[in-house]
């Protein structure tokens, strides 16, 4: 096993204070509620860190037949307990670390309850890359912080919140309060390496001919 999956499993125990609220995850999924509304074709949602599947249960509310979802989580009493709750037809819980999950296909909708400020930002940055792998262009990654750590400790996530974020919403009515952001990730692949600064082109020096 990764001793990342170690490392990441560890912390997930207590990543998150309290279970999500119903109005947390109710902000969550507003975005895709309209997808599902807007879009004739099946959707591919993906869940990382489910935990106890409180946002789960919200998603599979607005979720259609055709529609499917996948559950990450690294917590085999997690994973369990949510084989053990919900049962749906177009529903598979993985337990796996995110960097390992390789689905073959990528998601319309990615929602995210890792608890990335207790992460060190090496390790936080390439699950933000994998998770951009993860995404379709056009697609949609949600996901929240508490309000005690709104600061963002891995640059990687600051610069793709300032590039990609379309909402942030505030959660006062949870416990910790909690700040909501969803990205709709665009078209751009060079995202995915930092850029490079364009040298200024030098003036070219004047050519001088010998006539007779």
């Amino acid at each position: 096993m990764n001793p990342i999956l170690y490392f990441i499993r560890d912390i997930r125990k207590t990543g998150a204070v309290a279970p999500s609220s119903k109005y947390l995850c109710s902000d969550m999924v507003r975005f895709l509620a309209k997808q599902v509304q807007k879009t004739k074709s099946p959707l591919r949602i993906l869940e990382l860190g489910p935990g106890t599947g409180t946002l789960t249960k919200a998603i599979l509310k607005v979720l259609r037949p055709e529609d499917s979802l996948d559950l990450v989580e690294i917590n085999p009493h997690f994973c369990r307990m949510l084989r053990r709750e919900f049962s749906h037809p177009n529903m598979q819980v993985h337990y796996t670390d995110l960097l390992e999950f390789s689905p073959g296909k990528p998601y319309d909708y990615i929602f995210s309850s890792i608890p990335y400020e207790s992460i060190p930002e090496e390790v936080s940055k390439g699950m933000w890359e994998q998770k951009l792998k993860l995404c379709k262009p056009g697609g949609f990654i949600s996901y929240y912080k508490y309000v005690n750590f709104n600061h963002f400790r891995c640059k990687y996530e600051k610069e793709l919140v300032s590039r990609f974020s379309i909402d942030r919403t505030f959660v006062l009515r949870n416990f910790p309060p909690a700040q909501l952001f969803t990205l709709r990730i665009g078209q751009e692949t060079a995202l995915l390496q930092p850029q490079k600064p364009r040298r200024k082109k030098q003036p070219a020096k004047p050519r001088f001919m010998l006539t007779a």
